[in-house]
């Protein structure tokens, strides 16, 4: 699994377009405002810590992007 923390901008969704087609892991989008998007559930809020431990956990790589 990849997780992408930090993926509420526009890097992060472009990134994850780029990723999903390219490996045969999945995805998983971690960014502040995440928790809010209940369309998604790849999805978990930074400011929480046990959302943000989840999203690290079985994952090979993971990005971490700031603005």
């Amino acid at each position: 699994m990849i997780t992408i923390l930090g993926a509420g901008g526009a890097i992060g969704g472009e990134l994850a377009k780029h990723l999903a087609p390219a490996t045969s892991r999945s995805v998983w989008l971690a960014g502040i405002r995440a928790g809010r998007r209940r369309d998604r559930d790849d999805s978990a809020d930074l400011t929480d810590l046990d959302q943000t431990i989840r999203a690290v956990a079985g994952s090979r790589v993971v990005y971490l992007l700031r603005a």
